[in-house]
């Protein structure tokens, strides 16, 4: 089978600058193919692929994570790649990270086909990170730093913005 890439979102298209209020834009394409619950997906131009399944109690093998699962993961993965970047752009050192994200997902959309939203009903991120902001979790630095995380992180901002009831709580960690 051949993958289908829409041209619109070719490298070529990608517009990287460090002049201030020029559009850049950062193009991800993704391609998924299998059968039944178990899907294998690549990222275009890179070499490395991931598989995605469901738990068996709705009619996976839960041989790999499941979407869901994957979601989670997103916004762990780009609170701490934005906190980085963050991090460099406010004279931060950081350290070592724990992420937590706890979600609760109601099925009844989902696997019993009722109305409503399938959307997570609530999603707690509880993140400890080493910093060498010495005031602790309440210094303004140290709360200037995550507020600019949450508003900068796009997945942070893609659950917060769908509705879910959204909870965060943030432990400054002295390095």
């Amino acid at each position: 089978m051949q993958r289908y890439y829409p041209s619109n979102l070719s490298a070529g298209n990608c517009q990287f600058s460090t002049t201030p209020g020029r559009l850049q834009y950062l193009p991800v394409q993704i391609f998924g193919q299998g059968s039944g619950t178990i899907q294998a997906v690549s990222v275009k131009d890179k070499p490395y692929k991931f598989s995605t399944d469901t738990y068996t109690i709705i009619g996976g093998k839960d041989s790999h994570p499941s979407p869901v699962a994957y979601s989670l993961a997103s916004l762990s993965s780009c609170n701490q790649v934005t906190g980085f970047l963050v991090a460099k752009d406010h004279n931060l050192t950081l350290g070592e990270w724990q992420v937590t994200v706890e979600g609760q997902l109601p099925t009844a959309v989902l696997v019993g086909g009722e109305d409503g939203s399938p959307n997570w009903e609530s999603v707690a991120v509880k993140i400890r990170v080493q910093t060498n902001v010495k005031g602790g979790s309440d210094d303004p630095k140290f709360q200037h730093f995550v507020t600019e995380v949450e508003r900068r992180c796009p997945i942070t901002q893609l659950f917060k913005r769908s509705g879910v009831a959204y909870t965060s709580e943030w432990i400054n960690e002295l390095l």
